[in-house]
């Protein structure tokens, strides 16, 4: 509707709206209650003034209320509006300051962006769009930056060797990864960005989505990649070292020669992946599904897998030791010559598994509540291993019990 038009019928309405109001003011009180001022010879009633004054006055102040009414929902109207078009003009300086020459004036625009976000509740998803396209563009230094590392006959990457991210983009990835609520808002799509050889050390990556990424050779040590999809991701040669990657997906991704010493990888998604050589000692893979994942070549020392789905994994001659098996799933999994040098596998489930010697359990923490195939906890010297542990397990409760209460433990 024209502006014109829209003004036209305002006014039509007005004068309707007045018409009506005179219309009750002189006429409604009598239809509503001219059958009790009047007696039954058709004579007005002394208190006839009283209540036709009385009804006028009612619809007077409920007119007035009306009035009352409509003026703070026009003026809350009008203030929404204003908002909107300072926030909309916000946001097209913003956009121009993004796509400036000047970088200072580029990272104006991301943090005024940010701002919006925090203001404006309904327009995270388009900015966390335009930030995503802005990371997505790589400026002509990354490029160069890039191809000046860019060795082919170096297959496996060289991670002392990165280009640092561009300032902009890094601030940009800084403010996706704040942003209000990640859970809630649309992930950002980065897919098949490509970062290799990119320092990327300590970077907010949450709820990113990095499908088919190239990261090869790119630096992700103590980086934050929770809740991120990395499906399908090139990774060779990366370090993660130190990272997070609780809830990450992993799927249809190839992790040998990468670096996971340490990285927090709960709850992640690896079924089925074959991990190579990968390094993962005092990784946290607590609640990861690693089922019928192949780990023979991975490194796995002191890893925690409590609660861990590894029915069918292939853990032929790993190290396991001191690796924690807390209520881990091993139905099934194969552990021949498998490394159990006081790894804990309180409450773990073992039936099944395939290759498992009493040689290995002897060497191994067992407890009442692990669940070990038939055939060998009928062994007298696993039974007597299971003593042993409950015994060591007392002994250290009352340890920590004499540290924090100043109460020294007796040996049993």
């Amino acid at each position: 509707m024209k502006p014109e038009t829209r003004r036209s019928w305002v006014w039509v309405a007005g004068v309707a709206g007045a018409a009506l109001f005179v219309a009750a003011l002189i006429w409604g009180p009598w239809l509503l209650e001219g059958h009790h001022v009047r007696d039954k010879n058709g004579n007005l009633a002394s208190s006839a003034g009283i209540i036709i004054t009385g009804l006028r006055t009612a619809v007077i102040a409920i007119a007035a209320g009306a009035i009352a009414a409509l003026g703070l929902w026009y003026t809350h109207k009008n203030h929404e509006l204003s908002r909107e078009e300072q926030v909309t003009d916000r946001y097209v300086e913003a956009i121009k300051l993004l796509g400036s020459e000047n970088l200072h004036e580029r990272l104006g625009g991301i943090y005024s962006l940010e701002r919006i976000m925090k203001d404006s509740e309904k327009d995270h998803a388009t900015i966390i769009e335009v930030l995503a396209a802005f990371i997505r563009t790589p400026s002509s230094d990354q490029r160069q930056g890039n191809l000046a590392l860019d060795d082919p006959s170096d297959e496996e990457g060289d991670t002392d060797a990165t280009v640092p991210l561009a300032v902009d983009v890094s601030a940009a990835l800084t403010v996706v990864g704040r942003r209000p609520d990640p859970d809630a808002t649309p992930i950002a799509d980065l897919r098949r960005i490509d970062w290799s050889n990119t320092d990327l050390e300590h970077a907010n990556l949450q709820h990113v989505d990095l499908t088919g990424a190239d990261l090869r050779g790119a630096r992700l040590k103590g980086a934050d990649l929770r809740g991120s999809d990395l499906t399908g991701a090139h990774l060779k040669g990366a370090d993660f070292q130190g990272a997070h990657l609780t809830g990450a997906g992993l799927r249809e991704v190839d992790l040998r020669g990468v670096h996971l010493r340490g990285v927090d990888l709960t709850g992640v998604d690896i079924r089925g992946l074959r991990l190579g050589r990968v390094d993962l000692t005092g990784a946290q893979l607590r609640g990861a599904d690693l089922t019928e994942a192949d780990l023979r070549t991975a490194h796995l020392r002191q890893a925690d897998f409590t609660n861990a789905g590894l029915s069918g994994a292939n853990l032929g001659a790993v190290d396991l030791t001191e690796a924690v098996f807390w209520r881990a799933d091993l139905r099934g999994a194969h552990l021949g010559m498998a490394h159990l040098v006081d790894a804990d596998l309180r409450a773990a489930d073992l039936r099944g598994a395939q290759g498992l010697t009493t040689e290995q359990l002897r060497l191994a923490r067992l407890y009442d509540d692990t669940k070990i195939p038939k055939e060998l906890k009928a062994e007298r010297s696993i039974r007597e291993r299971i003593k042993e542990c409950k015994a060591e397990s007392k002994w250290r409760e009352a340890a920590t019990r004499w540290r924090e209460e100043g109460t020294r433990p007796e040996p049993s």
